[in-house]
C-alpha cells in the first residue's frame, strides 16, 4: 500500500466534496429531498456497477447483503436525504461548519459507545479543525436566525454527520474482508433501491438544464467517482483518517470562491484555513518520514 497516495486521495476527495453543497442547494430549490438523494445514488450506482463489470469483479450480493444495506443506509441514503432536506433552508457557511463536526462525532462514538481510547493528537486536531471551519465560514453568508425550520435543518445535518461517523467506524470494523470497489457498488446500489419509491412523488417537469446538471454532478462526481476513492481509503486507513476529509471542504470552498467567484479572501478565512491544515497534522499524525503514522489500527 502506498501511504503517500492516500494523502492525495484525501485531498482529491476534499476538492470534489467541496462542491456538493452548491449542487445540492440548486437541486433542493425545486425537488424533494428523497428524490435528490435517489438521483445521486442511482447515477453513482450506474457508474460503480459499470466499473465492477469492466473489472469483472465478483459481487457476492447475497453473501454481503447485510453489510451493503447497513453501509448504504447510514453512509448514503440517510445522510444524503438529510443534507438535501436542510440545503434549502441553510446558508453554505453554516453547512460547512456543521459538516466539520463529523470527526468530533467519530471520536465521541468511539470513546463513549465503543470504549476506545482517543489520543491527545486526535482531541487537539478535532478541536482545531472545528474552530478553523467556523473561522473560515464566518461572514460567508452566515446567518443564525434560528427559526423553527432552520433549527430542524441544523438538527438534520447533525444527524447526517452522526450517521457518517458511525458508518466509517462500521466499515472499519466489519467490512475489512470486502473489496473496496465491491463494497462501494453494493452499498450505493442498496441505498438507491431503498429510495426508489421517491420517483412516484416528484414533478419531472421542474427539472431544467441547471437542475439536471446539478443532479448529474452530485451522482457522477460527488458519489460515483468520489466513492471509488473513499472506500479505498476506508479499507486502508483508520476511521479518523477517513472522516477528516470533511475538514478540507471549507479550505477548497474558500479557494474556489476566491479564484473563480471573485470572493474576498478575508483574514478570518486565511486563519481558518491554516488552522484546518494544522488540525490535519494532528488528526493524521503527519510526519516528514511517513504521511500516515498510526500506532494502532483503531486508535483515534
Amino acid at each position: 500500500m502506498n501511504k503517500n497516495s492516500n494523502l492525495f486521495i484525501l485531498i482529491f476527495l476534499g476538492l470534489i466534496w467541496s462542491t456538493f453543497a452548491i449542487f445540492t442547494k440548486i437541486s433542493a430549490e425545486v425537488l424533494p429531498p428523497f428524490f435528490i438523494a435517489f438521483s445521486r445514488l442511482a447515477i453513482g450506482s450506474a457508474l460503480l456497477c459499470a466499473v465492477i463489470l469492466f473489472q469483472r469483479k465478483k459481487f457476492f450480493f447475497a453473501k454481503n447483503f447485510k453489510y451493503y444495506f447497513a453501509v448504504g443506509f447510514f453512509n448514503s441514503a440517510l445522510p444524503f436525504t438529510l443534507f438535501a432536506l436542510a440545503a434549502r433552508n441553510l446558508d453554505s457557511g453554516i453547512v460547512a461548519i456543521l459538516d466539520g463536526t463529523i470527526p468530533m462525532f467519530e471520536v465521541l462514538i468511539s470513546v463513549l459507545i465503543l470504549r476506545r481510547k482517543a489520543d491527545l493528537n486526535a482531541a487537539i486536531g478535532v478541536a482545531l479543525g472545528m474552530i478553523g471551519a467556523i473561522a473560515t465560514s464566518y461572514g460567508n453568508s452566515l446567518s443564525l436566525d434560528l427559526t423553527p425550520i432552520r433549527l430542524i435543518s441544523i438538527l438534520a445535518i447533525l444527524c447526517a454527520c452522526i450517521s457518517y461517523a458511525g458508518a466509517s467506524l462500521y466499515i472499519n470494523s466489519h467490512c475489512k474482508n470486502i473489496e473496496s470497489m465491491t463494497l462501494a457498488c453494493g452499498s450505493v446500489t442498496c441505498a438507491a433501491l431503498l429510495l426508489l419509491p421517491s420517483i412516484f412523488f416528484v414533478d419531472f417537469s421542474v427539472i431544467d438544464e441547471r437542475v439536471g446538471m446539478s443532479l448529474f454532478a452530485l451522482g457522477f462526481f460527488c458519489t460515483g467517482i468520489a466513492y471509488i476513492f473513499y472506500f479505498k481509503l476506508a479499507a486502508e486507513e483508520s476511521p479518523r483518517t477517513v472522516v477528516s476529509v470533511v475538514l478540507l471542504i471549507p479550505v477548497f470552498g474558500t479557494l474556489i470562491g476566491t479564484i473563480f467567484a471573485g470572493e474576498l479572501l478575508t483574514i478570518n478565512k486565511i486563519i481558518g484555513c491554516l488552522m484546518i491544515l494544522v488540525s490535519m497534522k494532528f488528526i493524521l499524525n503527519l510526519s516528514r518520514k511517513n504521511f500516515f503514522k498510526s500506532k494502532e489500527p483503531h486508535m483515534l
